[in-house]
């Protein structure tokens, strides 16, 4: 009762402004029928009053805000945004011939559009509706408005045109109440209808209802009404019963399969005798359905292209025309769905050209096999693979190879490219500004090669990725280590009939031929459904009201202000969500090498104020690294990947500048300056890409200056850390000192809570709230990035130019640190340089 008092005041304090002035709208237009109808369509002296509500809705089968979908908004505008879309045909027979066909209509909805045709028969007479209606709101509150026209005998039959408001509230699951207003535009009459719905136990399985009409002058006592209630067997089966004021009833049964229902009531008149039927037949959005569940349990199959890669978000082009490539989350989201939906007997899985890093296919393999475990048979194909692409594919129940393709499997390496000897024939130096030990992002541009402490973490950090790898392939396939171990330091290439040989392949085949392929491994036929069809089967509800929301925001590609996790606008993004009672909890998915400090932690600081009001979840990807770290310290808990790159907490910077550039390249330079120092930002400038070099190095003083910038800094992120992780800043600066760690050693050290992936954070946010699993919505905040993304098609000069038109995921990694070290200068910065972490499309 509490949590119900909880939501009632957390819906009026959030939403009833709106729904207000949605009403007052409503009121406006009724207002305004009444002063601009025209006095030469009014009804003749004489006419009938206007016919009743239970009258003109006998099409119903209880109160439209109760039960059903009140004909798609025909009885209740409102109701056209509250339910999916589709369309019903409707018929009634007289009440002596029940496959006659007195009166029909047909009823749609889409999208809160409502439209719909009735014809109706009294003996001689005949009368046709024409409605069309519009509507606005959410699940828990929503108003409408509508035109209803009427044509033939209607005047006898008290059919005028008129104007029609509705409005529905349901403030929580356990309550649905509804309001019609019906005005005559032909006449004065106009009539009021007011109903209540009660769900008890807050689900479908029984609901209690009662309804009550008032036309202008009639007396409270008077009123017209009716009561019942409806019982639901199983899902999407329903018994149903309505008691009129006149001591009349119905009595029916509704059934639903998937996309269509079908629906059937009785008429019983006041000595008990059969009055008539109304039968209906319904398409359109899936409802939840025992049935469909029986019927298609083991038949269904869903195949998921992951060739090419799965980015994070998609861009807004993309979005606008719909032609974006499957997202990682949707995809994820689809197999845990194909997981718990019951109906599906296999996924395919196509991984040719896959492009991804070990934290995601480490991800992939948990959602895979935990829909291997529910008895779904997970078939991988392959054409070339290599050792990430075939990890994630060991975790198939079956692998099946291109019998041309070959499977390479080295190992893992990470190396790096050194520029000091580049710099010194280009007549450049670099001078680099490190002070703690394994903070080696700049030794690119100063050293030959890998210094102790770079050597060292990058060791540590690969041991752990090639355990984590092997050991899944050894497990999965039932190959013991040592063999495996043989096959990639002796074998390293192996054909696709070696790898069949080797227990690494069950079978040879193509792409094109799966179809052949699972019907005779399962020994019977399966329908492909694709990812929409099976997330609306998965998300098909009954339920009344907004349910909680778990919000996902992703902070993707280096922490800039205006490109990569884009701070200016994700910072605003998250601070809204401090306010919206409808979410619950916020999971933060980083996947993030670090770069501007004020970009860090203007996101950090939004997610703490966040994090004081609701729980806050981040999920590090392949990785949360220096400035990814700290955008990712305030969380109540931090979930990383084995393979993830995770901590390097600490600064770095340097002093590119100019060492007999002039003597190599004959460009000269000169400078006029007041200001001791101001001779420090000027400097040779580059042709054509603009860049500017110093032409001189740091003095003594400045240097010193410099240090004393650098430690102040570190000291910062050290305690921002040790205050996000609740614990000392002794232990911070003992684990920190630049240094990464793969995912299992952070959470040795305490940089990590627990190892997880993305869809455990989202578990771990919905049970951190107290949300019910089935009241729980994922809605992603930022899944668009920049407009065009023109990365892959436009050469360097030209992504300076997308940039500037919107996109902000056009850099390479290497570009991306290259413009943050140059950007920084002399400032120090937070980021980690690419060949440190495994890169792949964001």
């Amino acid at each position: 009762m509490a949590q119900m008092v909880r939501r009632i005041h957390l819906f009026f304090e959030g939403n009833m402004s709106a729904f207000l002035r949605g009403v007052s709208v409503a009121c406006l237009l009724i207002l305004t029928s009444l002063l601009v109808r025209p006095v030469g369509v009014m009804a003749q002296a004489g006419s009938p009053d206007m016919a009743r509500y239970y009258d003109q809705s006998f099409f119903l089968s209880a109160p439209p805000a109760s039960f059903g979908d009140g004909l798609f908004g025909t009885a209740n505008p409102a109701l056209a945004r509250m339910v999916g879309s589709g369309t019903a045909f409707i018929w009634s027979s007289d009440g002596t011939d029940v496959g006659s066909m007195q009166n029909w209509g047909v009823f749609s909805n889409l999208g809160g559009l409502s439209a719909s045709f009735t014809r109706l028969n009294r003996g001689p007479l005949e009368v046709n509706r024409y409605h069309i209606g519009l509507s606005g709101g959410t699940r828990s509150g929503a108003i409408g408005i509508a035109y209803q026209g009427f044509g033939g005998d209607a005047t006898a039959l008290g059919r005028y045109n008129r104007f029609v408001a509705g409005s529905v509230f349901r403030p929580t699951r356990y309550l649905s109440v509804g309001a019609v207003g019906n005005l005559a535009l032909e006449t004065d009459d106009w009539e009021v209808v007011g109903e209540i719905g009660v769900r008890p136990f807050g689900t479908s399985r029984l609901t209690l209802f009662a309804d009550a009409s008032m036309e202008d002058g009639e007396a409270i006592q008077d009123a017209l009404w009716s009561a019942g209630g409806a019982v639901e067997i199983v899902d999407g089966v329903q018994l149903f019963g309505r008691f009129f004021e006149n001591e009349t009833q119905t009595i029916g049964l509704r059934i639903d399969v998937g996309r269509g229902g079908v629906e059937s009531f009785s008429g019983i008149d006041t000595d008990g005798d059969y009055s008539g039927q109304v039968s209906r037949i319904r398409m359109g959005s899936h409802q939840p359905s025992a049935l469909y569940r029986a019927v298609a349990s083991g038949r269904q199959r869903i195949d998921l292209d992951l060739s090419g890669s799965l980015p994070y978000r998609k861009t807004r082009i993309a979005s606008f025309f719909g032609s974006a490539p499957p997202r990682y989350y949707e995809v994820l989201r689809t197999i845990r769905q194909a997981a718990e939906t019951g109906t599906v007997r296999v996924i395919t899985l196509n991984l040719s050209g896959v492009k991804l890093g070990t934290a995601k296919a480490w991800e992939l393999r948990r959602a895979l096999q935990t829909a291997s475990d529910r008895g779904i048979t997970v078939v991988a194909y392959l054409e070339n693979a290599q050792m990430t692409d075939y990890y994630l594919a060991s975790a198939a129940d079956v692998v099946v190879q291109d019998p041309r393709g070959n499977m390479i499997l080295p190992g893992y390496a990470l190396s790096r490219t050194y520029l000091d000897g580049t710099l010194d024939k280009l007549g450049l130096e670099f001078d680099e500004w490190r002070f703690f030990e394994f903070k080696s992002a700049a030794e690119t541009l100063s050293r030959k090669e890998f210094s102790e402490a770079d050597s060292t973490q990058r060791a540590e950090y690969l041991e752990d990725v090639y355990a984590t790898v092997v050991r899944g392939m050894s497990n999965d396939r039932d190959i013991d280590r040592d063999s495996l171990d043989l096959l990639i330091d002796e074998k390293t290439i192996l054909t696709a009939r070696d790898a069949q040989s080797a227990g690494l392949v069950d079978s040879l085949g193509r792409w094109h031929d799966r179809d052949q392929f699972v019907d005779d491994l399962l020994g019977h036929g399966t329908r492909m459904i694709d990812a929409e069809e099976l997330d609306e089967v998965a998300t098909a509800t009954r339920a009344w009201s907004e349910p909680d929301k778990i919000a996902v925001v992703y902070g993707i590609g280096p922490t800039s202000m205006d490109t990569g996790i884009e701070a200016r606008t994700l910072h605003k993004s998250i601070r809204d969500l401090k306010s919206r009672d409808d979410v619950s909890a916020v999971v933060f998915r980083v996947d993030s090498p670090g770069g501007d400090g004020m970009a860090s932690d203007l996101v950090a600081q939004a997610l703490k104020e966040v994090a004081a009001e609701k729980p806050v979840i981040v999920s590090q990807g392949q990785v949360a690294g220096s400035g990814g770290y700290w955008i990712s310290a305030y969380a109540d808990t931090i979930l990383a990947t084995p393979t993830t790159v995770t901590g390097s907490i600490g600064v770095i910077g340097g002093w590119l500048y100019a060492d007999g550039w002039s003597e190599k390249t004959g460009q000269t330079y000169d400078v006029v300056q007041e200001g001791r120092r101001a001779d420090l930002f000027t400097g040779y400038r580059l042709p054509i890409i603009g860049a500017q070099i110093p032409a001189r190095p740091l003095r003594t003083d400045e240097r010193e200056r410099v240090e004393e910038l650098f430690q102040s800094f570190y000291t910062d992120f050290v305690q921002l850390v040790a205050e996000g992780r609740d614990t000392t800043e002794t232990h911070i600066r003992e684990v920190a000192e630049g240094r990464i760690y793969s995912g299992i050693d952070g959470k040795q050290v305490g940089l990590v809570d627990e190892i997880g992936g993305f869809l455990d954070a989202i578990d771990l946010a919905r049970r951190a709230s107290g949300v019910p699993a089935d009241r729980a919505e994922i809605v992603e905040v930022n899944p668009e990035s920049g407009f065009w993304n023109l990365s892959r098609v436009l050469p360097f000069p030209f992504r300076l130019i997308a940039r500037g038109s919107g996109d902000s995921e056009t850099e390479s990694p290497a570009e991306a640190f290259i413009r943050t070290a140059v950007e920084n200068q002399p400032a120090p910065f937070v980021m980690i340089p690419p060949g440190l972490y495994p890169v792949e499309p964001r």
